[in-house]
């Protein structure tokens, strides 16, 4: 019998995480001391763009080959040397982590959004930042459906609540063979950290994709 896989998304109806405006952080290697960096990321239409700034140098060059799916923000930079830097992260409302690869090596980045000028913050009025799964459960399936051999995706509308926890949930789309009630069960259980608007948390709605494959 093949292992039953059960793939999940999180498909909000919020767009790509926001990442407009200054991040200060630092690039860490596994050996030796850290560097300070500073993160402008601008988003004029229709490409995004920005610089960074290798503090120790004073050196701010420009991005290259910037990119932004969901969360996941690649960008690659020239150091001091002329080195091409490819940086990996991952954006939540909080901060940006992730890694950076200089000629073969490894180093850990973490930033944090640097408060505004003129007593305004990082995000522009009205942005709104979507939740972020930060814990789940597999979705089971019933006899029924495994032994029919049956596979597809429901879609299960949420609430998800500024405490990170999904509400009012509804099938959107189902598949019958008591999987609609799995897929609810499970989604039921799942943990967010909670979507924002103008830096504060609020309730969103979304919708999640629960795959069921064997």
């Amino acid at each position: 019998m093949r292992t039953l896989q059960a793939f999940l998304l999180l498909a909000s109806m919020l767009p790509a995480a926001e990442v407009t405006g200054k991040w200060n952080g630092a690039m860490t290697p596994e050996v030796g001391d850290s560097v300070p960096i500073i993160l402008t990321m601008l988003r004029p239409a229709p490409e995004l763009s920005g610089s960074i700034e290798f503090t120790a140098g004073g050196t701010s060059v420009p991005l290259q080959k910037v990119t932004l799916n969901g969360s996941q923000l690649t960008f690659q930079a020239l150091d001091s040397g002329g080195h091409a830097i490819s940086f990996q992260l991952t954006v939540s409302v909080r901060d940006m982590k992730g890694e950076a690869v200089s000629e073969g090596k490894h180093l850990s980045v973490y930033l944090t959004p640097q408060r505004g000028t003129n007593g305004f913050d990082r995000w522009p009025p009205g942005t709104a930042l979507a939740p972020r799964l930060i814990y789940k459960v597999e979705p089971e399936y019933t006899e029924e459906a495994r032994k029919a051999r049956y596979q597809g995706t429901v879609l299960v509308y949420v609430k998800v609540t500024p405490d990170g926890r999904p509400t009012d949930l509804k099938v959107l789309r189902g598949l019958g063979l008591g999987l609609d009630e799995k897929a609810l069960e499970c989604v039921a259980k799942w943990r967010f950290e909670p979507g924002t608007r103008d830096g504060h948390v609020v309730t969103v709605e979304a919708q999640i994709e629960v795959n069921f494959r064997l």
